[in-house]
């Protein structure tokens, strides 16, 4: 024993050195665990921090398809948590796709709480691809308004958990940012001293708790009153709307990468329009919206890829509407099933993007 504490106090450079490169091999050896998707061998009950935990709950998601992908064509609904309030979840999308006449699919909805472009973008490059991934990119006022430094932290994995080369190096020349940060351990760390900190005690004496993830943060019972929707819109006018016109340039950009991306990997991209409380705005945040619609629009074109907008067709009350995004649950079942309406139509035969004749 005190053999090994010497070799502690040791302060020969090689001795250090090798100790150095043997720390740093040993970290990036852990990091492999969770670029890999192999820390999902761990069942997702033992990992989510809460019920609500759409950041772990995404990544786990991602990482799981990475290690086994699927054996259907994949949508992946992505966005903030409007999209995570927008349709029932995966599985019943699923079925809808296929009784509107598309094709057998697997579906996930991957949306988080302010989840910024960035964080798109790392799904959108992991999501496996021996089957047809469809990405589903969520827009709307909102998403437009993620600063360059939330947006910039997802490089080291703040806050899902998947690794992206091709994140970090456009971070990195474009913006002179994160130059330097090759590993995701930063966020992989955050998220351990987070979970330890809350149940570190009760998973080393083996009784880790379980827990069921919950995807539905609204309800009917947590809707707001036309009066408090009255105020949202005002003050999402003067307090939100300056933000959007700060942020724009920068998100736009950051949307582009997404397309780009999608495009190298094969990946089937899709621009969404987020549902929008038509009848609480009443018009009055359509500067906002035409402001990011008139890029994303013309993105969608230059890429090609298909832009969907039925905002207007559901025609959904805004009763059905927990605040100007959020749809609770009568609203989430129009919504779903006019996006499988879509879906079905534009996935076509075997999920390949042909339509059936």
């Amino acid at each position: 024993m005190s053999s090994f504490g010497r070799g502690f106090r040791n302060r020969n450079p090689l001795v250090l050195a090798a100790a150095v490169a043997l720390t740093l091999l040993a970290m990036l050896g852990f990091e492999q665990l969770f670029v890999t998707g192999a820390w999902t061998a761990v069942p997702l009950k033992y990992c989510l921090r809460n019920q609500l935990d759409s950041f772990v709950y995404g990544s786990w998601i991602v990482g799981a398809n990475k290690q086994h992908p699927p054996a259907l064509p994949a949508i992946y609904v992505t966005g903030g948590s409007a999209a995570r309030e927008a349709i029932v979840n995966g599985p019943s999308l699923a079925a809808q796709v296929r009784s509107f006449g598309g094709p057998r699919v697997a579906a996930w909805d991957l949306g988080c709480i302010n989840q910024n472009f960035a964080e798109s973008l790392v799904i959108a490059d992991n999501v496996p691809t021996a089957k047809p991934a469809w990405v589903l990119v969520g827009i709307n006022e909102g998403r437009f308004t993620e600063d360059p430094p939330t947006n910039e932290q997802q490089v080291v994995g703040r806050d899902l958990l998947l690794k992206s080369r091709f994140l970090q190096r456009y971070v990195s020349s474009r913006y002179g940012t994160y130059r330097y940060s090759l590993t995701i351990l930063p966020g992989v760390f955050s998220y351990l001293t987070s979970y330890a900190g809350q149940d570190g005690w009760a998973a080393l004496t083996g009784d880790a708790p379980q827990r069921r993830y919950v995807q539905h943060n609204y309800t009917v019972r947590k809707v707001y009153s036309a009066r408090k929707k009255e105020l949202l819109v005002r003050a999402w006018l003067r307090t939100r709307y300056p933000v959007l016109r700060r942020n724009l340039r920068f998100n736009v950009a950051m949307l582009e990468q997404i397309l780009i991306r999608c495009r190298q990997r094969g990946v089937h991209a899709v621009l969404l329009e987020l549902p929008q409380n038509m009848e609480a705005e009443r018009g009055r945040l359509s500067a906002a919206t035409q402001l990011y619609q008139a890029p994303a629009r013309a993105l969608a074109a230059k890429y090609a890829v298909p832009y969907l907008d039925f905002n207007a067709a559901a025609r959904i009350p805004s009763a059905d509407f927990r605040d100007l995004s959020h749809l609770v649950e009568p609203g989430c079942v129009i919504w779903q099933r006019e996006l499988a309406r879509e879906l079905a139509s534009l996935l076509g035969v075997g999920g390949q993007g042909v339509k059936s004749s």
